[in-house]
């Protein structure tokens, strides 16, 4: 683990909600001093469920391999599925830009919403945005994930890459956030639950073994949030959350972890 990575600048955050991505509101939840921005309408619902009908059948649909991850689909390997693996490692860096391109396919002519964010993160953040490398490769960007009605669902559990490599360029991450793009949402369930708050150290030890907690040995969640078609959610993923089963339909959407470094670094952007 790089152990010169700064701790985050508080280990909680207030129950706010920000309805806008500016400047303003992405410092603001940087330092936790908000807990999510939830931009509705942030996507055209017509292009977004014309990719998503085609997620569902993607040959490059797979899932998630640890215990509490492995109902959930998702196109393309992340790098959380290459963790400390040379061989992974470097097949994840060599297919990235490939993958990249491959999901732009799914919403041809128009930008991916990974790409809208990425441009926009670019145009507000002070320090401006960049792809994340490690070890100087290229990391993939825009991970569809495909929850399945009742089946799939994210126990309560938390996501920071320094958990995942010691790569230098990881070197002084203050926060990770982590920008999800709604393709497809039921009407019930698919709730995003946040915790706004660190995991204990006991706790990571139970996330780090089976990516998750059981969600009767933690508190009720202080803040649920119900994405619609459409919808851009960014919040703290080194905090924890979860996401509850869907009941009526598919949930699907494009994510992206976003690495803060201090407003005057690049925010870096990787799945």
């Amino acid at each position: 683990m790089n152990m010169l990575v700064k701790p985050a600048r508080r280990e909680t955050a207030p129950p706010v909600v920000a309805s806008e991505l500016t400047t303003d509101t992405l410092l603001a939840l940087a330092a936790r001093e908000i807990g999510a921005i939830h931009v509705k309408g942030y996507y055209p619902v017509a292009i977004a469920e014309r990719a998503a009908e085609a997620a569902i059948e993607h040959p490059k649909l797979g899932y998630y391999n640890k215990k509490y991850t492995s109902s959930v689909g998702r196109i393309c390997t992340p790098h959380i599925d290459s963790e400390w693996n040379q061989e992974a490692g470097r097949k994840y860096h060599a297919e990235a830009v490939e993958n990249i391109q491959d999901l732009r396919s799914l919403f041809e002519p128009h930008l991916t919403p990974a790409d809208k964010i990425r441009l926009q993160l670019q145009e507000y953040w002070p320090g401006g945005a960049n792809i994340q490398r490690l070890y100087g490769h290229a990391c993939f960007v825009g991970a569809i994930r495909v929850f399945k009605p009742s089946s799939s669902r994210f126990y309560p559990h938390n996501d920071t890459i320094i958990e995942e490599s010691d790569a230098p360029e990881l070197e002084g991450i203050e926060e990770q956030l982590v920008a999800n793009m709604y393709l497809r949402t039921p009407q019930q369930g698919g709730d995003l639950q946040l915790w706004l708050r660190d995991p204990s150290p006991e706790e990571l030890v139970l996330i780090r073994d089976v990516e998750g907690l059981l969600p009767e040995k933690v508190e009720q969640p202080p803040l649920v949030l119900h994405p619609d078609a459409g919808d851009l959610i960014i919040f703290s993923s080194r905090m924890l959350h979860a996401v509850t089963p869907s009941k009526d339909s598919y949930r699907i959407g494009m994510a992206a972890f976003i690495g803060c470094y201090g407003s005057d670094r690049p925010l870096t952007y990787w799945s």
